[in-house]
């Protein structure tokens, strides 16, 4: 008999995937990046109505499980798309590349036709009463489900790190754009990433523990919550996430040499968007100098830095200079990147009003251009050394 906590879990999982999939196919006519997501959260509806089909519809179980269990392998691959999509410096899309991801899929599914021609007593035997069967066509189905829940996990590692060095690049590449990305960061993927290992392994282990040990090393229940918990993650927040990099350079794309601001000597004035790469630069030492003096010029004078909306786009059409030279600028002659050197401008605005103590820290941070008390308080701690409590304090010793 199914346990019916397990049942209440799955009714809600499925509940939550039948309202986010329409939401996300709709968009998934204008934006493909959201076509992984819907169909991640497709694969896992699939698989949440395994205990209510084993318990309403027995004579289905076994059709059921042929089908759901090459469905596994839909989920790594789908999900490794949609983060690619969303963190990608270009708008992203399908290729004929990607489909390698999908190589373990095909074995999985002719190990899914194997587990339907078996007979039905086998079948009820293996799944069902656990029992040892020697006939040679269960004998390989074993062997095939073990082989491909091993080459499971091992695609779930491969895809977890790559997930992993994807979000790094992806946070360092930010602070090459925005001067405030506290709602960029995609820090809801770092739970999203640990929910979908535990996931995983729950299931693996719980699997091995039922079929090679005759009990639970861990409770189905839990491997349930788990995957709710997956679910609704990507359903609440991937429906609100938008692509960064793609939605910044379609916002704030301007045509730079249509301003009257005189740009360098024989710079390349147009804009183009991130990744910043400087290999065939032709940029050069005294340009590169020159740039940077407007750069601290501009933001001296006018104050740029107090915009909280401030990037490098907007910055490179101010100046009408190539932001690809204004990265480069910063990276090289100024050996800091456009995030940190936004934010040296904006602690050194904030400092005597700190020291002022006229007004909270809040409101000095917002005044100055940060968007949170918390990303204010990591700036000036990493400029200064201290907080803005201990900096007043030591200068009224003084």
């Amino acid at each position: 008999m199914t346990d019916p906590v397990v049942m209440i879990i799955s009714m809600v999982m499925l509940g939550q995937i039948l309202l986010s999939v329409p939401i996300l196919l709709s968009r998934a006519m204008k934006s493909v990046i959201f076509l992984p997501l819907a169909i991640f959260l497709l694969a896992n509806s699939t698989i949440a109505l395994v205990p209510i089909v084993n318990a309403q519809f027995p004579d289905l179980s076994q059709l059921y499980s042929a089908i759901v269990f090459p469905t596994l392998f839909l989920l790594c691959p789908c999900l490794w798309f949609y983060i690619e999509g969303i963190t990608a410096e270009k708008p992203w899309k399908l290729n004929k590349k990607q489909t390698l991801h999908f190589v373990l899929f095909w074995p999985a599914l002719i190990v899914g036709v194997m587990i339907m021609f078996l007979p039905k007593d086998m079948y009820t035997d293996i799944f069902i009463n656990d029992i040892d069967v020697v006939a040679p066509l269960a004998i390989v189905t074993a062997i095939g489900l073990l082989v491909m829940m091993m080459l499971w996990l091992g695609q779930c590692v491969y895809i977890a790190f790559r997930i992993i060095y994807r979000l790094v690049d992806y946070r360092k590449q930010l602070k090459n754009v925005f001067s405030n990305h506290d709602d960029k960061s995609l820090n809801w993927m770092n739970w999203l990433l640990f929910i979908a290992i535990s996931t995983w392994l729950f299931s693996l282990v719980t699997v091995f523990s039922s079929n090679l040990f005759d009990n639970f090393l861990f409770n189905i229940r839990t491997d349930s919550l788990l995957s709710l918990l997956l679910v609704w993650s990507l359903a609440h927040f991937g429906l609100q996430q938008k692509p960064v990099f793609t939605d910044y350079s379609e916002s704030e794309s301007v045509d730079i040499a249509a301003q009257n601001t005189e740009a360098p000597k024989n710079e390349d004035v147009t804009v183009r968007s991130p990744p910043m790469k400087y290999q065939r630069s032709a940029l050069d030492n005294e340009q590169s100098n020159r740039i940077a003096d407007k750069i601290n010029n501009i933001m001296s004078k006018e104050t740029l830095y107090l915009d909280s909306n401030l990037s490098l786009q907007k910055l490179a059409n101010h100046l009408a200079i190539s932001p690809n030279y204004i990265s480069q600028t910063l990276n090289e002659t100024l050996c800091t990147n456009f995030f940190d050197f936004i934010n040296k401008w904006r602690i050194e605005a904030a400092k005597p009003k700190i020291l002022a103590n006229k007004d909270s820290v809040l409101t000095i941070a917002l005044e100055v251009g940060f968007n949170a008390r918390s990303s204010f308080y990591k700036a000036f701690k990493q400029e200064t050394g201290q907080t803005p409590s201990e900096f007043r304090k030591q200068d009224s010793s003084h």
